[in-house]
């Protein structure tokens, strides 16, 4: 009866770890946030420049697929009629009405018909300038976000390990891998969520800089179809 008894003791206490292991959850929301103030300012910062990049990435997409979507898709066909027929007039008209950056770039080059061909192509490339800094408008605060997030959640996790350490070296008793295990994981979690945050926002910041590079493409492509119109003979 007496070693029946201890046989289950035994195989409680056995049970026991496991029940608790079983009943731990990984969190990695507590562990952001689990740590001293200082942690959780650099959470809070890290978190905000991540909506902030979502933000901007947005805004922008949005912006520029708005502004390369306005062109009629026949829109050098029309540019050539009115320039074989002579109608100087009716083309510009027709490039201020697309209130596009195509139209705005054409506008400039026809308005300047008749002078030399280097003056026609430097106020087109004005205008092309022009209409790719309207476009990479703010697109620099996102390209800051991939370098300072890292930065920030390296920063998080060099105070909290110091911070682990002084714990550990001032604490009373024996020595407890627990408290040190603790404080590392706690600031490991600051550069992973650094680099959760930085590594989208680079991601959208080349998204951004793919279209604009298209949109570059297209411009030259149209400025050089352009150009071989006005000077093929009538």
């Amino acid at each position: 009866m007496l070693i029946t008894e201890l046989t289950q003791v035994l195989f409680a206490q056995a049970a026991a770890p496991a029940v608790a292991a079983q009943d731990l959850e990984f969190s990695f929301w507590k562990i952001m946030f689990h740590g001293g103030a200082f942690a959780k300012i650099v959470m809070v910062t890290v978190l905000l420049l991540g909506v902030f990049s979502v933000y901007l990435f947005f805004e922008r997409f949005f912006f520029i697929k708005r502004l390369t979507s306005k062109t009629d898709a026949n829109f050098m066909d029309n540019i050539e009629d009115f320039i074989k027929e002579g109608k100087m007039e009716s083309a510009l008209d027709y490039c201020k009405r697309q209130n596009s950056p195509e139209g705005r770039i054409l506008e400039k080059g026809i308005s300047r018909l008749g002078r030399p061909v280097s003056d026609i192509v430097s106020a087109m490339e004005s205008q092309a300038q022009v209409e790719v800094a309207n476009m990479e408008k703010n697109l620099n605060l996102l390209a800051v976000v991939p370098s300072i997030a890292p930065m920030l959640g390296l920063l998080g996790t060099v105070i909290g390990m110091i911070i682990a350490f002084f714990n550990l070296s001032h604490a009373s008793g024996s020595f407890s891998p627990k408290t040190l295990s603790e404080g590392i994981y706690t600031a490991l979690g600051q550069t992973a969520v650094g680099l959760a945050v930085a590594i989208p926002a680079n991601f959208f910041y080349n998204l951004l800089l793919t279209r604009i590079d298209k949109f570059v493409l297209k411009a030259q492509n149209m400025s050089g179809e352009f150009l071989d119109l006005i000077n093929k003979p009538l």
